[in-house]
């Protein structure tokens, strides 16, 4: 199994598997590296790339998109300390989402230099009594349909609607905040072009609008992202040439505003691999199963996109020869839904065999409820050619009591116990 115009990095997959064990997320960093690269051969160079850290937020790879030149799009006071700590310019940081939390109000304080999404007209009127000024782009709730897999047309919840533009005047140059500009987000995991093309000229033109009816001429129009990656052996990679000859035509019809696009899954999907080792053979509705060292609780990214039924199989790194049956890999959880791939064709398994799930690079780890039976999160490692670094140290079982404390009263009967 390969991924489209690719092969497994079996080598650097069998020494990260040496050296640190299972399970492990590993990330190609010139996996990366290409993907920025072939955005801006095909994008318009005035339209800036910011990466949406929700995606992943690793530190290392984070440093590694500051150091590509994109920018970063953060959603909570986290996300903002781990893109400064990336070497993200606070310049080139957009603040979206709806978290306004007291965490997010004192970094704000701190960061004049940030842009601020601004989710609705109650958001507009607490940042706009800030005592530090801010740039805002008014996110606006999209009035168009939405043709991506995880949509966010007309019922989405986020961002105001057309009728409630009105009330935004009074806030448009507040001593908090100065509108700049608009945001429509409409969805993600979009693989054809004609879908993203259709959010896009849907996400020009009601900024467009939405100018005309607060009498603005905006500096920056944010269009969302939603570039899709293949997860299946049935679909195909993204045009983009056909995307960069449209987003020329709509920079030209959005002048003198500047367009941005906000990737995450794009850039860090097809770079990643979920290591983990078969604990155990089993059956599992009548099919030949294994049961493997991780689960669904390390892997967020099975949620929703229906992997389990037809993602690519992993690979099998000691690459053994045998006859290929449907094969169902079970996770370590007492629970009956960690099924992370059902009836996929592989050679037959063992206990010690080690798995390589593809395309694990977005929505993984930090999108996961990894706490769940106590696990420890797994390590993460980076690879580029020869080079293997450690990006997060697995941690020990015990790891799970730090910040934890017994009640006094449970202390007083341990005592007594004693």
């Amino acid at each position: 199994m390969s991924l489209p115009g690719t092969q497994p990095p079996v080598a650097s997959l069998e020494e990260i598997i040496r050296r640190y064990g299972t399970p492990t997320y590993a990330y190609d960093i010139g996996r990366i590296r290409d993907q920025v690269t072939n955005l801006k051969q095909f994008l318009p160079p005035t339209v800036e790339i910011f990466y949406s850290l929700k995606a992943n937020a690793s530190l290392g790879l984070c440093g590694v998109l500051a150091d590509c030149g994109v920018g970063a799009d953060v959603a909570s006071a986290g996300e903002l300390a781990i893109a400064l700590a990336a070497g993200f310019f606070p310049s080139r940081i957009f603040l979206t989402g709806p978290d306004r939390s007291p965490a997010v109000l004192a970094s704000l304080r701190s960061l004049p230099e940030i842009t601020i999404s601004v989710d609705s007209v109650s958001e507009l009127r607490l940042l706009a009594s800030m005592d530090v000024k801010h740039r805002a782009l008014l996110r606006l709730r999209p009035d168009f349909c939405s043709y991506a897999t995880c949509a966010a047309g007309p019922d989405s919840r986020f961002g105001v609607t057309m009728d409630e533009l009105s009330q935004c005047r009074s806030f448009l140059h507040s001593p908090g905040l100065k509108v700049i500009g608009f945001h429509v987000f409409s969805g993600s995991q979009i693989l054809s072009a004609e879908g993203i093309i259709h959010h896009f000229r849907g996400a020009v033109d009601q900024s467009l609008r939405a100018a005309d009816v607060l009498g603005i001429t905006p500096d920056i129009i944010d269009l969302g992202g939603g570039l899709g990656i293949p997860y299946s052996p049935d679909e195909g990679e993204l045009d983009l040439a056909e995307i960069g000859r449209e987003l020329e035509t709509l920079a030209k019809r959005a002048a003198p505003a500047r367009l941005v696009l906000e990737l995450g899954r794009y850039l860090v999907a097809q770079a990643g691999w979920y290591l983990v080792t078969v604990l155990a053979q089993q059956s599992h509705r009548g099919r030949t199963a294994v049961v493997v060292d991780g689960g669904t609780h390390q892997r967020g990214d099975m949620c929703g996109l229906g992997l389990r039924q037809k993602g690519f199989p992993p690979v099998v790194l000691n690459g053994r020869m045998g006859p290929l049956v449907p094969t169902d890999i079970l996770g370590c959880l007492s629970l009956p839904s960690d099924v992370m791939v059902e009836a996929r064709p592989l050679p037959p398994l063992s206990p010690g065999d080690v798995l390589a799930f593809p395309n694990a690079g977005a929505y993984g780890l930090l999108a996961s409820p990894w706490l769940f039976h106590g696990h420890p999160p797994p390590a993460e490692v980076a690879f580029e050619q020869s080079s293997i670094q450690l990006l997060r140290t697995r941690l020990a079982p015990e790891s799970v009591l730090d910040g934890q404390q017994l009640l006094a009263s449970s202390k007083s009967a341990k005592g007594v116990l004693k």
